[in-house]
């Protein structure tokens, strides 16, 4: 039942409030504007009806408190002033500070349930448009900001312990380009409906883009809990995936999981986020379909040194599945270093460097001897990154 805090000193106007209300909403009524606000986290009204002249707490004071409270579903309370004041400068003050409404006194108790039912009525729809902005309409799940605030408040306010899992389908381009994107769709509904069976009512699960889902789970896990839980995971959604496109157990499609602990990793969402990204590339690098914990190797890799040998490169390359190199002109070589070097340089925490040779013409040189050096370069190069599938060199 959704309820009303009536706030008044004067005990006839409260009294008629109460009586015009309790029929149809829980009311609970205070002459004491401060233990009124002392208990509000327990009461949580759904209006807070507050008289405008009260002594020692006016309903400017009051309003002013609720605002400043921390927890948002206390702070965003509608509080309705009322008052036999027809000053319209204290109307505008009122709702500078946050008023939803005034009620005048007399109170007549027709005008205030018509008044207190449109109220209600009105948040409800807001609750449910609010509801729906913060749903991804494909799985059902949270999406993207919804995730970001309901983990930084068992954060920030809660004091949570937890884990935060990022959750990355492996080779699910696969899966559009093959089987169409219908299929993907189904696919990503799948794997929501999977994870929603392994999480708790408390847990924060949610979908943060494309093939991207997060779970905070609340409270310490032991190394071994978490383990079998994560084994779970991959096995279901890898199992679920191959049932949907109806082929055979493979080890092209799964998921990979990267892990960060809080508040070891971590006191808010974004710097766990970069750490579970930061063990998911791991995995994704070492074969996909697992599970990492962030620990010390991170660490490790931001002090070693950031010149690396071309032979490593080629090696990185190789395992994002982007073996080869390209031949593309200057705007298109910074459009291929944007999406996908300085994402690895994101990712290992080094620098990523780009070697840019130039052929300049001299006085010696004529435009045979420099076609002659840029046809040897572009050999050259194509040695050192024979083509592989549809690539060719990245060069210039």
């Amino acid at each position: 039942m959704q309820s009303v805090v009536i706030v008044d000193d004067e005990e006839i106007p409260r009294l008629i409030a109460e009586k015009a209300l309790k029929e149809k909403y829980g009311v609970r009524c205070y002459e004491d504007a401060r233990t009124a606000l002392s208990e509000l986290s327990e009461t949580r009204p759904d209006i807070l009806l507050v008289d405008l002249h009260m002594p020692d707490m006016d309903g400017y004071a009051i309003l002013n408190a609720v605002r400043q409270l921390e927890d948002p579903s206390l702070s965003s309370i509608p509080v309705v002033i009322m008052t036999s004041d027809d000053d319209s400068d204290n109307e505008v003050k009122g709702f500078d500070l946050g008023a939803y409404d005034y009620i005048r006194k007399p109170l007549l108790p027709d005008v205030l349930i018509r008044r207190v039912d449109r109220i209600m009525k009105r948040e409800e729809m807001l609750k449910h448009l609010e509801k729906k902005s913060e749903i991804d309409l494909l799985t059902g799940l949270l999406n993207r900001s919804a995730c970001v605030q309901q983990i930084n408040e068992n954060l920030q306010m809660r004091r949570d312990s937890g884990l935060l899992l990022m959750l990355d389908l492996d080779n699910f381009k696969m899966v559009n380009d093959c089987f169409g994107h219908e299929m993907g769709d189904r696919v990503i509904a799948r794997v929501a409906d999977i994870l929603k069976k392994l999480v708790r009512s408390d847990d924060v699960l949610g979908r943060i883009g494309g093939d991207e889902f997060v779970i905070f789970y609340r409270g310490l896990w032991s190394r071994e809990a978490l383990r079998e839980r994560c084994d779970d995971i991959c096995h279901k959604v890898k199992w679920g995936i191959e049932e949907l496109l109806g082929i055979s157990p493979g080890k092209e499609f799964g998921i990979s999981i990267g892990i960060a602990l809080a508040p070891q990793h971590g006191k808010e969402f974004l710097g766990l986020y970069q750490r579970a990204d930061d063990a998911m590339y791991k995995v994704k690098s070492e074969g996909k379909g697992g599970h990492a914990v962030y620990e010390e190797y991170c660490e490790m890799e931001e002090e070693e040194s950031s010149i690396i040998s071309i032979a490593e490169l080629q090696d990185r390359i190789e395992k994002q599945d982007f073996s080869g190199a390209y031949e593309v002109d200057y705007e298109d070589f910074f459009a291929v270093y944007t999406v996908f070097l300085k994402r690895v340089g994101e990712r290992v925490h080094s620098p990523v460097q780009i070697v840019l040779f130039t052929i300049k013409r001299s006085g010696k040189c004529g435009s045979t001897r420099c076609g002659r050096a840029y046809a040897f370069l572009r050999r050259a190069f194509k040695q050192n990154y024979p083509k592989r599938r549809r690539h060719g060199s990245l060069w210039k």
